[in-house]
């Protein structure tokens, strides 16, 4: 006896599994399209940037002539100085106050004989030299005569020749006292060309050695170029001038905020746009406006924070001008919070 064929059912099911699953994946292949993949987000409508407190014409460094010893530092730190005042004097300003003092004086002097050459004699000594025209002619008068009186007697053998000759001596000193004494009137009423030109040129010499010596004297006094408060003194009296300079200053009479903005970031903020300053040197926030965008970018060489990562950040410098106080604080660090525009095309 044969055994019976295997049931068929186990095969006939697994074709119809393979089929239900066919149908399934031509299903799917008919169905509706996948959905969008999500667009990228806007960029960020903002932006906090380090900042700090500075005066409007920025910090300045007071030097001196490089590598000079300073005498003394006329003025403390936190003192409030005047345009023109001087804050320090050199070593060598004694002496070059003396010298300058001696140039003036040479100077006086040079005038003083410039003057005397030019003014006419006292009026005594004129009146004293007609006198002695007056008296010269006198003379010449008498010597003439007595010069004719010896021609007439020799020309009758009364005179000798011997006293004629004397007689013409007499007459020829007479002439020659006279010429003398109307010359030195002459001289005593008028002065040379040539004397004038000369005191003139030693005036002219002592003038350049007075704005010489005052020059000297000027570069020994360090003055300050505007009206400011003394921030920080950088040198004392007895050290030399190094690159650094002598003092800080700067003019507290207007403060701005410098904000450190990424280059990136930097063509999306345009004058004029609001921005809002925070920090602990802050009571309250303070609102201000973008005055003027730098146009250089430079390295960031402060320490890193949470609002500019990294040493040696590009950054471009951004002015803001408040709309409230700030304080006096030089280099206080801010937080601003900058609108940006639309990306540019």
């Amino acid at each position: 006896m044969t055994a019976p064929p295997p049931p068929r059912r186990p095969l006939l099911l697994v074709l119809a599994a393979v089929v239900v699953a066919g149908a399934m994946v031509l299903a799917q292949g008919e169905g509706p399209a996948p959905a969008a993949q999500p667009s990228p987000q806007p960029a960020a409508a903002s932006l906090v940037a380090r900042g700090r407190i500075e005066p409007e014409g920025r910090v300045i460094a007071l030097h001196g002539p490089f590598r000079s010893v300073l005498g003394r530092v006329l003025v403390q730190e936190g003192d409030d100085i005047a345009a023109g005042q001087v804050v320090a004097l050199l070593d060598t300003h004694a002496v070059a106050a003396a010298q300058a003092e001696a140039a003036r004086a040479r100077l006086a002097l040079a005038l003083a004989e410039e003057a005397q050459v030019a003014a006419p004699a006292k009026p005594g000594v004129i009146l004293a030299q007609r006198a002695l025209v007056r008296a010269r002619e006198a003379e010449l008068t008498l010597a003439r005569q007595e010069h004719a009186r010896v021609v007439t007697l020799r020309a009758t053998s009364i005179a000798t020749q011997a006293t004629l000759e004397q007689r013409q001596a007499e007459l020829d000193r007479a002439e020659a006292a006279l010429r003398q004494a109307e010359a030195e009137l002459r001289a005593l009423s008028e002065v040379r060309q040539e004397d004038r030109l000369a005191a003139a040129a030693r005036t002219a010499v002592q003038r350049a050695a007075v704005a010489e010596a005052e020059a000297e004297l000027a570069r020994a006094s360090i003055r300050a170029p505007f009206a400011g408060t003394v921030l920080a003194l950088l040198r004392r009296g007895g050290e030399s001038i190094g690159d650094e300079g002598i003092l800080q200053m700067a003019a507290l009479d207007r403060l701005v905020v410098v904000a450190e903005v990424e280059e990136a970031d930097a063509p999306r903020i345009l004058p004029g746009q609001a921005a809002r300053i925070t920090g602990r040197v802050l009571a309250a926030p303070v609102e201000g406006r973008v005055e003027r965008v730098g146009r250089q970018v430079m390295r960031q060489r402060r320490t890193s924070s949470d609002v500019l990562v990294g040493r040696d950040a590009r950054i471009v410098e951004v002015t803001i001008s408040p709309l409230g106080a700030l304080p006096p604080v030089v280099g206080a660090e801010v937080e601003v919070r900058l609108p940006l525009a639309p990306p540019r095309p």
